[in-house]
């Protein structure tokens, strides 16, 4: 078992820092209803989650455990890149879901998921390279 600089666990925050982007993710695009993503909960008996009570409230946690995960990873690296695209990516989640419907929504949420994974994998190489 590894631990970085500050005594964090590296594959309990590699754990979280994925599970936050990946969890927020999936529930804007299931809100969204992109299709690969319904017919797979159709096919596995899981329709009903795609009820707002559970899609919204589950990407607000992973939203926060994504964010919160950056954040930690600023104050290892010092690098402010990967939290504001994050932030970024959080925001636009949020717009597409919440604020913008239609066409440019699925756009707005999609930008926003590659935004997020983007900072997650930006934010742990250079946590990684600081370990080093």
């Amino acid at each position: 078992m590894t631990t970085s600089p500050n005594g964090v666990n590296n594959a309990n925050a590699s754990i979280t820092d994925g599970a936050g982007v990946l969890g927020a993710t999936f529930a804007a695009l299931c809100c969204a209803g992109t299709p690969f993503i319904v017919s797979a909960l159709a096919a596995v008996g899981l329709s009903f989650l795609r009820s707002d009570a559970i899609l919204l409230p589950l990407m607000g946690v992973s939203l926060v455990v994504a964010l919160w995960r950056v954040w930690q990873g600023r104050r290892v690296h010092g690098s402010s890149g990967p939290l504001a695209l994050a932030v970024a990516g959080a925001a636009a989640l949020v717009a597409g879901v919440v604020f913008i419907h239609g066409f440019p929504a699925k756009q707005v949420i999609w930008s926003g998921a590659v935004a997020l994974i983007a900072a997650s994998v930006w934010n742990v190489s250079a946590r990684r390279r600081c370990a080093t």
